[in-house]
C-alpha cells in the first residue's frame, strides 16, 4: 500500500498534505482543484489523524469499498434472495477491477458505493429523500463524475410522483437550490460546447463490456430484463443513468478511462448475482438440494477457480491496467524522485524542467522552474506551479542558454513532453537516472528518465 502513486493520486494528495502542514489554506486548496474538493478534505483529515503517507491516502477508498461489499449484499438480497446477495457481493469484492481502484487514493470506489447505497434506499417503501439528496451532493463534491448520480434520483422521483405535498415541494426546492449552485456548473462544464459527439470511444466501450466482460455483461443483461417488470421504476432510473454515463465516457471524454464507468460495473455485478439467483429459483425442483443455493454457489466456485476477472489470492498490487493498457500511468515516481534527491542534494536550488507538475510536490517537495507540454502554441503561466509552460524546442534551447546548468525530467512514453524535445535531450544531454517501471508491476513499463546539462 506504500508503493508509488500515479500522477492523479500524487496531485490531490500533495494538495491535501500542503493543507495539513499549513502551506495551503482551504481556499487555496480549493482553487488548486477544479474538482474533488470534498475528497481533498477527506485526505487531509486522514493525514491529520494517521500521518502523511501513501497508505493513509489510500485508506479512505479501501474502507468505503468494504462498506460497498456489504451494501451490495443487502441490495442484491433484497432484489433476489440471500444467494443472489452472496454472489453479487463476491463478484464485487473479488473483482480485480474493483480492487485496483479501491486501492488508489482516488474517490472512484466511494462513488460506486454511494450509488449502491442510493439504489438500496430507493427500494424502501418509505424513501428518505433528504438522505439521498445528501448522498448525491457528497458524490458530486467527491468527484465531478459523481454529479450523474443525481439522474438516478431525479428519474425515480419523477416516475413515482403521484401527488404534491409539503415533502415533495421541499425536496424539489432542495434539488433546485443544489442544482443551481452545484450541479448545473459541473454538467455544463462536462457537456461543453460544439458538437454533441466530440470524440468516439465506442470501440473501447464495446471492447470492454462486450468482449472482456462478455459473460458477466450477458448474464447481467438478462438479470436486468428478469427484474424489470417487478421493479420497473428503479430499472428505468438505472437504465437512464447508465446510458448517460456511457454516452459521456464514449463521446464526450477526450480519452476513455475505465474509472469513468466504474459505477456501471457495480450495476453489472448487481444484476449478475440477481440473474443466477433467479435461475436457481426457476430450477430449484431439478436438484436434490435447493437449487436456489446450489446454482449461485456453483457460479462462485467456477469464477474463483477460473479466475475470470477475479483475484484469487491477496496481492501486493492490483494493476488497474489489466483491462485496458494505459488507463493509469503507473510510473515509479517514488523511486525516481528518491534517487534524484539523493544524487542531487541541492535539488531545491537547481533549475528543473518537467512536463507535468502533478507528482512534484508529493515526491519532490517543490515545483519545477518551467514546463514543456504538447499543443502549447503560446507560452503561458500556470497558477499552481507559478511557472511558465512552453511547447517548442526553440524555447527549450533558449532556457538552456540562459541557465548553464539544469535538469530535465522526462516521462519517456507518449506523455506531455514534446517528442522533438525528447529526441534532442537523448542526443545532447547527459542521462543521469532511468527508472523503467513500478516494482510491483514489472510487465507494465512506464519509464522515467533524468537528463542534465552543464553538470549541475
Amino acid at each position: 500500500m506504500n508503493y508509488s502513486f500515479w500522477a492523479d493520486e500524487a496531485y490531490i494528495s500533495g494538495i491535501a498534505s500542503q493543507l495539513v502542514t499549513g502551506k495551503y489554506s482551504i481556499l487555496q486548496a480549493f482553487n488548486a482543484l477544479s474538482y474533488q474538493k470534498l475528497y481533498v478534505l477527506v485526505l487531509a483529515t486522514f493525514f491529520k489523524l494517521l500521518g502523511i503517507s501513501e497508505f493513509t491516502a489510500r485508506l479512505p477508498s479501501i474502507l468505503i469499498f468494504l462498506i460497498g461489499i456489504i451494501v451490495m449484499f443487502f441490495l442484491a438480497k433484497k432484489l433476489s434472495n440471500v444467494y443472489g446477495g452472496l454472489l453479487s457481493a463476491f463478484l464485487y469484492g473479488f473483482s480485480h477491477l474493483n480492487l485496483a481502484y479501491a486501492t488508489q487514493a482516488k474517490p472512484y470506489a466511494a462513488i460506486e458505493t454511494i450509488l449502491l447505497i442510493i439504489l438500496y434506499l430507493l427500494t424502501n417503501k418509505k424513501i428518505n429523500h433528504l438522505l439521498i439528496i445528501l448522498l448525491c451532493t457528497i458524490a458530486t463534491l467527491l468527484h465531478s463524475i459523481g454529479v450523474f448520480i443525481w439522474i438516478v434520483y431525479f428519474v425515480y422521483f419523477v416516475l413515482t410522483l403521484k401527488r404534491w405535498n409539503v415533502g415533495t415541494l421541499f425536496a424539489l426546492f432542495l434539488v433546485a437550490i443544489i442544482g443551481s449552485i452545484l450541479i448545473l456548473p459541473i454538467v455544463l462544464s462536462s457537456i461543453g460546447g460544439g458538437k454533441i459527439f466530440l470524440y468516439n470511444n465506442s470501440y473501447q466501450l464495446i471492447k470492454l463490456f462486450v468482449y472482456k466482460y462478455s459473460f458477466i455483461s450477458t448474464c447481467a443483461f438478462f438479470g436486468y430484463v428478469w427484474l424489470f417488470k417487478k421493479h420497473k421504476t428503479l430499472s428505468i432510473a438505472i437504465l437512464v443513468y447508465s446510458v448517460v454515463v456511457l454516452f459521456m465516457a464514449g463521446f464526450r471524454a477526450y480519452i476513455f478511462n475505465i474509472r469513468y464507468v466504474l459505477t456501471i460495473f457495480g450495476i453489472i455485478f448487481l444484476y449478475f448475482g440477481i440473474f443466477w439467483a433467479k435461475v436457481g429459483e426457476k430450477y430449484k425442483k431439478n436438484f436434490q438440494f435447493d437449487g436456489r443455493s446450489i446454482i449461485p454457489i456453483i457460479v462462485i466456485i467456477i469464477l474463483y477457480t477460473t479466475g475470470y476477472k477475479m483475484v484469487r489470492w491477496p496481492q501486493a498490487y492490483y494493476n488497474p491496467n489489466i483491462d485496458k493498457y494505459g488507463d493509469v500511468q503507473i510510473a515509479n515516481y517514488k523511486n525516481f524522485y528518491s534517487r534524484l534527491k539523493k544524487q542531487f542534494p541541492d535539488y531545491k536550488n537547481l533549475y528543473v524542467i518537467n512536463d507535468t507538475f502533478d507528482v512534484e510536490y508529493w515526491y519532490f517537495g517543490r515545483y519545477s522552474n518551467a514546463y514543456f507540454m504538447k499543443f502549447t502554441p503560446k507560452p503561458y503561466k500556470h497558477h499552481t506551479a507559478n511557472a511558465m509552460i512552453y511547447g517548442s524546442l526553440e524555447d527549450f534551447k533558449k532556457i538552456m542558454k540562459d541557465h548553464p546548468q539544469g535538469l530535465l525530467i522526462m516521462e519517456d512514453w507518449e506523455s506531455f513532453l514534446p517528442e522533438d524535445i525528447k529526441q534532442y535531450a537523448k542526443k545532447n544531454l547527459k542521462l543521469e537516472i532511468r527508472v523503467e517501471n513500478l516494482k510491483e508491476a514489472p510487465d507494465d513499463p512506464w519509464p522515467l528518465a533524468l537528463y542534465s546539462w552543464g553538470s549541475p
